[in-house]
């Protein structure tokens, strides 16, 4: 992209914790002062502008819309400068402000202006070298002492026996809060849902198994807890636009085992893993905050009591935190929801499988399993197909230039280095990856420093390696057209370099696929039966 064309990137941020009564702080005032700084620089105003906004969103990390925008802008190198009204509306962790400040922006010829700071990288002193590090931490001390208040503030409100989240679980309704605060009940019974409740427990007094539950639900019509959330207005827990939740048997069994239908208010289950990490942990059960008849009674204690001798808690073996390497990249051909996977650690391997037959008796969906080892294989050719590995497309081209004329010949010999350049680039991106996550497990100590530095020259030799293969063969396809006037006195030696090609392709030819991989090449897989399989290629 030409230097000239590169944007203006203004960016305002307005936190979670900042009083919507601090006008400095809104967003109006960020774009005022910004346009008003820009307005008064020439060489500013000249730039083709781009406003992005993350209203309502904490400056402890990147998780916000308008600064993922501006990283994807960054990447395709389309961000001549980067205009915030201070350092904490970028960010607020003082090591990733001074690496962006002093490493990256810089590496990426990248102008960063922060107003009220009275900082510009284009005019920066290296006198003052200490502003920007020193300003990040106090920005991050700011926010780790507003961390800790507001938390102290919640569980004091929390050992009252107050709600403090949003949520509340299925069967009960939020009312306003001037009503909250009249009679002090944080929820109200929502008696269609709380119809559902009670039969689930009825029917599993009856003796009934989870399963069976959950088909009768779901022939009855009965809305799951995502579907009437939704339509109660609320996000559906993470339910994308037009996507349906129906009855299971894991549904049945949450209801089931919580007991704050007895009228028993719980909080504090839950609690954050660390400033910025928008990750939480469940506490031990001893340390959450019980508090008996402070909700309206949609079961009683008996049985409840009752049902949990029907279902004891069966102790199981350590949770599969992974994904799978086709995680959200196989569905259902009928209903079009993703595919369950069942792991097993014998010789059949994994296999994935369509809930809706076991939960829906009339259902149009396949019945059965599909071998993941077997979709695998079959992903595999393909791609290999694809990117012209296969022995059986590297025979045909051999074929072809016993046939072909001599022209044709080198045409076939550019097109096999074409693919063998490409795999190679893939080769180094996928070493440079690998650097970069054995650094992120250093960084957090989950190798030693010994493993890491062990690790990171074993992989820059093969970067290396990969890399002058690849301009020595870039060199070759340079040549390419001068072979194809002259090729009667070079036919020889392009004979030759073709075979080098196809020879060294061998050594990179996919054997396994991996994450990253599928994620370049497969858009989506659709099974429509155990036998039947339609993959869609990006």
């Amino acid at each position: 992209m030409k230097r000239e064309s590169r944007l203006l990137v203004k960016y305002y941020r307005l936190s979670l914790e900042d009083p919507g009564s601090e006008e400095s702080n809104s967003i109006v005032n960020q774009r005022r002062l910004v346009e008003d700084y820009v307005t008064e620089r020439g060489d500013l105003w000249e730039m083709p502008g781009l406003e992005l906004v993350d209203d309502g969103y904490t400056g402890t990390n990147f998780n916000r819309p308008g600064i993922k925008r501006f990283f994807t802008l960054l990447r395709a190198d389309k961000v001549a400068c980067l205009v915030v009204k201070d350092f904490s509306r970028f960010t607020r962790d003082y090591i990733e402000l001074g690496n962006y400040a002093e490493q990256i922006f810089p590496f990426m010829g990248v102008r960063f202006v922060s107003v009220n700071d009275g900082y510009d990288s284009a005019v920066f002193r290296e006198d003052s070298g200490l502003e920007v590090p020193f300003k990040g931490i106090l920005n991050e001390l700011y926010s780790r002492d507003i961390s800790m208040k507001v938390k102290a503030a919640k569980g004091q409100l929390m050992k009252e026996g107050k709600l403090c989240s949003g949520s509340y679980p299925f069967g009960y309704r939020k009312e306003g809060a001037e009503r909250c605060r009249q009679d002090e009940t944080p929820y109200f019974v929502d008696e269609e849902a709380a119809e559902v409740v009670r039969a689930i427990f009825r029917m599993a007094l009856e003796g009934k198994k989870n399963i069976e539950i959950a088909r009768a639900l779901n022939e009855k019509g009965c809305l799951a807890p995502a579907m009437t959330k939704r339509k109660n207005g609320g996000f559906g827990y993470g339910l994308q636009d037009g996507e349906v939740s129906i009855w299971d048997s894991s549904k049945v069994l949450k209801i089931l085992r919580d007991e704050r239908y007895t009228g028993t208010l719980i909080v504090g289950r839950y609690q954050g893993l660390g400033l910025g990490s928008g990750k939480v942990a469940e506490k031990a059960e001893h340390l959450w905050v019980r508090r008996e008849n402070r909700i309206p009674v949609i079961i009683s204690r008996e049985n409840f009591e009752r049902v949990q001798q029907t279902r004891p808690i069966r102790k199981r073996g350590s949770y599969r935190k992974e994904h799978h390497l086709l995680y959200r990249k196989i569905r259902c051909g009928c209903c079009g929801r993703f595919l369950y996977i069942k792991f097993s650690e014998g010789e059949s391997g994994n296999s994935f499988f369509c809930k809706q037959p076991h939960l829906q008796p009339k259902s149009a969906c396949f019945r059965g399993y599909v071998k993941e080892k077997e979709v695998l294989h079959l992903l595999l050719t393909l791609i290999n197909l694809q990117m012209g590995w296969s022995e059986k497309q590297k025979e045909g081209i051999k074929r072809d230039r016993r046939k072909e004329s001599k022209t044709e010949d080198k045409n076939d010999e550019k097109q096999i280095i074409g693919v063998y350049l490409e795999k190679l680039e893939y080769e180094i991106a996928k070493k440079k990856e690998e650097k970069a996550q054995d650094y992120c497990a250093f960084k957090h100590g989950k190798i030693s420093r010994e493993d890491f530095l062990e690790r990171k020259a074993a992989l820059q030799r093969a970067i290396e390696q990969y890399e002058q293969e690849w301009e020595n063969i870039n060199k070759m396809e340079k040549d390419v057209c001068g072979v194809l006037e002259n090729h009667g006195c070079l036919a020889g030696q392009w004979e030759e370099n073709g075979s080098i090609c196809l020879e060294r392709s061998k050594r990179l030819e996919i054997q396994e696929l991996d994450r990253a991989m599928i994620e370049k090449w497969v858009k989506m897989i659709w099974v429509y039966d155990v036998d039947r399989v339609k993959i869609e290629l990006n």
